[in-house]
């Protein structure tokens, strides 16, 4: 263990600062009828408290706040504090305290606050922010080549519409295999669009709205689209079962799929 002197902010030498170490003792100098407050990490709940002296000085824990005053003028004594974690793990801190009388101004050897650091925890916070950051644009990069197949990519346009209501009627169809796009224009209000299942009940299907496309996530041989009493059923002249596979559990041959286990499950 070595004894640590917090440095003092550049503004104010009663506000301090130090980098934990959980074998080292930090220094804390508090003045007769002043009190010092000792802040540890957001995420920390102190549990313990021991004194050395405690008819020399008081202590009064709050959360992750430690309050500290000197009643009286004597040797040197300590504190141990030990918090615990959000993860359920503890720290302990050692500190020293000294007493002293007189003046408190700016520039006498006081302290009336107290911050620990932890350069280990801020590194790692900042580590997975990065990786977070990656990982967004890793995505957005996906989405962007997905979007982009979708846009770009081979079509089928052979759909038919049959039914009493044309107000329902979509400007265009088009599948690329994987995903129906229904185009409306623009102050159509849009249906709910169903597909006809083998023994010929209806399903809602999964969709995403972008503007005036309405991109059904699946192809079908029927729609129906339905708004109130209103009826169109759409047909797709050149369905396949089958569709279309890139062998990526995507829709796009660019963009493929991996499902990735926890390493804290392996």
């Amino acid at each position: 263990m070595r004894l640590e002197i917090p440095h003092s902010a550049s503004q104010d030498s009663r506000v301090r600062f130090v980098n934990y170490q959980p074998f080292n003792i930090t220094r804390i100098v508090g003045s007769l009828r002043s009190s010092v407050q000792v802040e540890f990490a957001a995420d920390e709940e102190i549990a313990h408290v021991a004194l050395g002296n405690s008819v020399a000085w008081e202590v009064a824990p709050a959360g992750n706040i430690l309050f500290l005053k000197p009643r009286e003028k004597q040797p040197v004594t300590n504190i141990s504090v030990v918090t615990t974690r959000r993860d359920g793990s503890t720290r302990s801190y050692q500190m020293e305290l000294t007493a002293r009388d007189g003046t408190v101004e700016v520039g006498q050897n006081t302290y009336f606050y107290l911050k620990f650091r932890y350069p280990a925890d801020e590194a790692n916070a900042r580590r997975q922010q990065a990786a977070a950051r990656a990982r967004a644009a890793q995505a957005e990069e996906a989405d962007d080549v997905l979007a982009l197949h979708e846009a770009y990519g081979p079509r089928n346009w052979r759909y038919s519409a049959q039914g009493g209501s044309q107000s329902l009627e979509p400007q265009s169809v088009y599948d690329n295999g994987k995903i129906t796009t229904f185009a409306f224009v623009g102050n159509q209000e849009m249906p709910a669009i169903y597909i006809e299942n083998p023994d010929g009940s209806e399903s809602l299907v999964s969709k995403s709205v972008d503007g005036n496309l309405v991109m059904v996530h699946a192809i079908s041989s029927k729609f129906i689209l339905r708004r109130g009493k209103d009826v169109l059923c759409v047909f797709n002249e050149a369905y396949s079962r089958v569709g279309i596979n890139p062998d990526t559990n995507t829709t796009s041959p660019s963009v493929e799929r991996v499902v990735r286990s926890d390493p804290a499950e392996q």
